[in-house]
């Protein structure tokens, strides 16, 4: 499967199993050398000061860094139950633009190598992946979750 088949698969993962994908108005944007963008629009995930809900927020960037070993997995001919073990996150400045993306930052080549050799020799894994939410400016947001999969 090629990468824009699996961007579209991811999608409609995400609307059929994760159900506030579809409220959050969350969009797949794309996949370039391991890093996943996502992107959804402020207006129904803003609060009462008309910038970005926190929650949304963190929702974006779970559900990117989800996604990231979803296409990893996917990439690799691998299948597996990804669920989020632990994550931090921090709000560096208030989000208005009216259209935001979250991409994934670099994983680690020891990292990655060691993730597969895990899933392919214990059928489950874990690996830890950084997601921002930026602009020109720098960082708006900065998460860093770490993803859990078993077979």
């Amino acid at each position: 499967m090629d990468d824009d088949a699996l961007l579209l698969d991811l999608q409609a993962t995400l609307a059929k199993h994760m159900p506030i994908c579809s409220a959050m108005e969350l969009r797949v944007d794309g996949w370039e050398d391991g890093r996943l963008s996502m992107s959804m629009p402020l207006e129904p995930n803003r609060n009462h000061q008309y910038s970005a809900f926190a929650g949304s927020l963190s929702a974006l960037c779970t559900i990117t860094g989800w996604g990231t070993v979803f296409m990893l997995l996917k990439q690799a001919g691998l299948d597996g139950n990804i669920v989020i073990r632990r994550s931090t996150i921090r709000y560096r400045r208030p989000v208005i633009e009216s259209q935001f993306v979250a991409t994934g930052l670099p994983i680690n080549k020891d990292a990655s190598d060691y993730f597969f050799d895990l899933m392919r020799s214990k059928d489950r894994s874990k690996l830890d992946v950084s997601v921002e939410i930026a602009d020109d400016e720098g960082p708006f947001v900065t998460f860093t979750g770490s993803y859990v999969v078993q077979n």
